[in-house]
């Protein structure tokens, strides 16, 4: 199953991997401002992802990110086996869910089935900003 959440995301296995969360000797985990990493899940022109948080929790992979998308931002229909949340912090936009067109702006929170064909678009005048949520069901056998 991971081979397909990284074909998915149009990412390799190593990269997927990288920055997972195993210690399990606090209670927490935190990240600064200054510790999130960029990173690239798609082919995609203007998409910038900030990693947050990535961790495996009951055999259940969780996965945050900061997502801007720059004025003209664009890529195909992406989906992958995850349920997926997204929170506006800043901006409004577009979001292609198969054959549906939702408008999303701040403070509007949305959740739904990876699997479907997604794409968000910035229709507005700046960048748009969105907290990005991946949950991520596995197998014990892949945990």
């Amino acid at each position: 199953m991971i081979l397909r959440i990284a074909q998915g995301l149009q990412t390799n296995l190593s990269d997927l991997a990288s920055g997972i969360e195993v210690d399990d000797t606090h209670d927490y985990i935190m990240v600064r401002k200054n510790e999130r990493k960029r990173e690239e899940k798609e082919e995609a022109v203007g998409f910038q992802y900030q990693s947050l948080i990535i961790r495996i929790i009951n055999n259940l992979l969780f996965e945050t990110s900061i997502l801007t998308l720059e004025k003209g931002a664009n890529r195909k229909a992406v989906s992958s086996d995850s349920s997926e949340f997204l929170f506006i912090l800043k901006g409004s936009i577009e979001f292609l869910l198969g054959q549906e067109k939702l408008f999303l702006s701040d403070g509007d929170a949305f959740f739904f089935d990876g699997r479907i064909p997604h794409v968000p678009r910035n229709v507005g005048e700046g960048n748009a900003v969105l907290l990005v949520v991946y949950l991520i069901e596995q197998s014990s056998e892949e945990s």
